[in-house]
């Protein structure tokens, strides 16, 4: 991997909102999301037989969900990595393991004996200017037999995520969107590892409403990639 760096798309002074502006569906969301990355974990965990895991969180945002985690396991150490100072600082005050970065190879903000059991994130990869060179370089912090997973990753294809950044002037941080391909990531997970997949996940607005959610995957509408993310996940082999 040419070890040039890559640009984030990130700022503080810009607003991540999303199209959900209820208190309540914002919180059904995130319980979805606890439960997709707490399920990774009791997996890996009861497959490992062990507790001492080590685990990554990229782009953790206010924090919320990385400390809910850190809390339901409390034998696990968690490290997270943020783009913005503020919640960077916020985090540190607390006690938490968080790291500011401005570049992504991100080998570079650990040492050469800092790997992770389980990397994940969750909408920050079209973030970043090289998707897959950033991808690889997180690929290279993971353990033998570890884990990477991105949940929601937004695409060339993802008409509603587009319409939404133009709408709200966000469109210079989300360009990257149009790099981002279910193929290339394909392709480039296959390079490491046989035991990996590539999909499009639920729309994020119909996951807020179960009955809805039920319908939209029976009718297979979480298959047409212009309302609907990526997630992305790969186990290394060991070795």
């Amino acid at each position: 991997m040419e070890e040039s760096n890559v640009n984030v798309q990130a700022s503080d002074e810009v607003s991540y909102d999303t199209l959900l502006k209820s208190k309540v569906l914002l919180q059904n969301r995130e319980q979805t999301i606890i439960k997709q990355i707490s399920d990774i974990i009791d997996t890996e965990l009861e497959r490992a037989g062990r507790e001492d895991f080590s685990i990554l969180e990229v782009g953790y945002g206010d924090g919320n969900r990385f400390r809910r985690l850190s809390n339901n396991y409390k034998s696990v150490k968690f490290t997270g990595l943020e783009v913005r100072q503020k919640p960077v600082d916020d985090m540190v005050a607390l006690g938490y393991d968080c790291r500011l970065v401005e570049a992504e190879l991100f080998n570079e903000f650990f040492g050469s004996d800092e790997t992770f059991d389980i990397i994940y994130g969750f909408g920050v990869i079209h973030h970043m200017s090289d998707p897959y060179k950033s991808l690889e370089s997180l690929i290279g912090l993971l353990k033998p037999g570890g884990v990477i997973v991105f949940f929601r990753e937004h695409h060339k294809y993802d008409l509603l995520s587009h319409l939404y950044a133009r709408m709200k002037g966000n469109w210079v941080y989300e360009k990257n969107t149009l790099k981002v391909k279910r193929k290339s990531f394909k392709e480039l997970l296959g390079k490491y590892t046989k035991d990996y997949s590539v999909k499009y996940d639920n729309n994020t607005l119909s996951m807020c409403f179960t009955r809805f959610n039920s319908v939209f995957c029976k009718l297979k509408l979480n298959r047409v990639p212009f309302w609907s993310g990526l997630t992305i996940y790969a186990k290394m082999e060991k070795k």
